[in-house]
This record gives structure tokens, sequence and C-alpha cells, in this order.
């Protein structure tokens, strides 16, 4: 028989409450080592709670988050980096004092296999892909708003991550940008990077992914590929409805 495939990342009901109110109710679902996942749902659905969780800025509250075989709730975020989560926030989170390759350099140094030479030049090269190269000994501070995205992507490869979780990376980004940015995550998914991608730009998530999840109320409402979540009657009424998704 065939060995079992295992998803790279496996949430068993997972629940987060604050204060008595669910952010999260029993949500279940699976990223698989090909899957670029568009997660989506109105404002207040837990989205971003959930991300939060599955990264380790937040304990569940029950439930069981699965990296591979290892059991991973409750891990702090540096250890789940170091397992191969990377993560960026709604607001973009830089080094503001230290320059473009000092950011890089930051999580390059990290791991002790690591030296200043080896990270220096892993560094120069994952700037010169993401067409930083010019901006290299600038502070961070300097950056645009969508250049500080780029960053921040730069700053998840140097971690070599299996998966990465991002939240609202396209917001206030110029649209060539954002088609550039486009085209990283596809190819970082194709050379086997898992993504999990929050967006309110559904532009964005039906043409990039190859499955969207919809949370509701710290429900999970839906799960499948993009045609059908698309024409899915309960994703119409709680949010596509109120949406332009063409």
């Amino acid at each position: 028989m065939p060995a079992t495939v295992r998803p790279i990342l496996r949430l068993e009901d997972v629940s987060r409450f604050f204060g008595g109110i669910a952010a999260l109710s029993d949500v279940s679902f699976d990223v698989q080592t090909n899957d670029l996942l568009g997660l989506i749902g109105p404002n207040g659905s837990g989205k971003t709670t959930l991300l939060n969780v599955v990264s380790g800025y937040y304990r569940p509250n029950g439930g069981r988050i699965f990296l591979g075989d290892q059991r991973i709730d409750g891990k702090s975020p540096a250890a789940l980096a170091r397992l191969g989560i990377g993560r960026t926030f709604q607001i973009t989170k830089v080094f503001k004092r230290l320059s473009v390759l000092e950011n890089l350099l930051v999580p390059g140094l990290v791991s002790w296999r690591s030296g200043r030479h080896q990270a220096e030049t892993r560094a120069r090269a994952i700037l010169d892909d993401l067409k930083l190269t010019h901006l290299i000994d600038e502070r961070a501070d300097t950056l645009s708003g969508g250049q500080g995205k780029l960053l921040e992507f730069g700053r998840l490869m140097m971690l070599r991550p299996q998966i990465i979780l991002l939240d609202e990376p396209f917001g206030g980004v110029h649209p060539e940008l954002k088609s550039f940015m486009h085209e990283k995550l596809r190819e970082w998914n194709a050379a086997g990077v898992s993504i999990v991608l929050i967006s309110h730009d559904m532009a964005s998530i039906f043409g990039l992914c190859n499955r969207v999840a919809v949370l509701s109320d710290g429900h999970l409402l839906a799960d499948g590929s993009p045609e059908t979540v698309r024409e899915d009657p309960k994703v119409l009424e709680a949010y596509l409805g109120q949406q332009d998704a063409t």
C-alpha cells in the first residue's frame, strides 16, 4: 500500500477565547505541502487570531496543532520559527534603525550553523531576487510601504521556512509591486513552501490560491477549491455577497 501523505500543518478542534467570547470555535483543517491556501472571512471572523495561535503568539484554549508529526501548540514564536513557521503581520514589522541588509542578517544569524559570511551571501542573493539590492545600505525606516513588505518577505526566506503565514501582505501596495509579490509567492510555493494567505483582496485570493478556507464568527464555514468556495451559498451569504469577488 502507498505511504500515507501527512499534511505539513494540522489543526484539530482548535479554540481560543477572550473573556468568555469565542474567537475560534473547534476549527479543524490541514495544510498540505503544495497548498497556497487563502484564508478569508468578514472582519472579526478569527483569521488573524488563527495565525496568532498557529505561530505561537496565543495559546489555544482547546484542540491540538501539529507541524508534520510534532505537536506544536503552546510553543513560543521563536521555537516555531526555528521549526520552519514564518509569519508576517498586518502592520509591517522591520528593524527601522537597521539597514536593509542588517534586517536580513538578524534572522540569518539566529542559527548556530550560519556564520556572518554565509548569512550575508544568502541575504544579498535574496535581496537581489526581491529587487532590493539598490537599497541594501538604506535604513529600513526610509522604505516605502511596499518595499517594507518585500523586506519582510526577505526576512522570512532567510529562515528557510516550511510554511509561511501572511496577514494582509498586499495592503496599501502599488499594483505593480503587488503583481511582483504574487510572482514571488507562486515561485516559493512551486519550490515546496506552503503558504497561508489572509487578504481582503479577492482578486489576489482567487487568482493565487489553489484552496480557500472561510471563517465566520470563529467557525470554519467552508474549505475547498476557489471555484467551489466562490459558489457556496453559505459563503455568498456570509461574506462574498458583500464583496467584489471579480
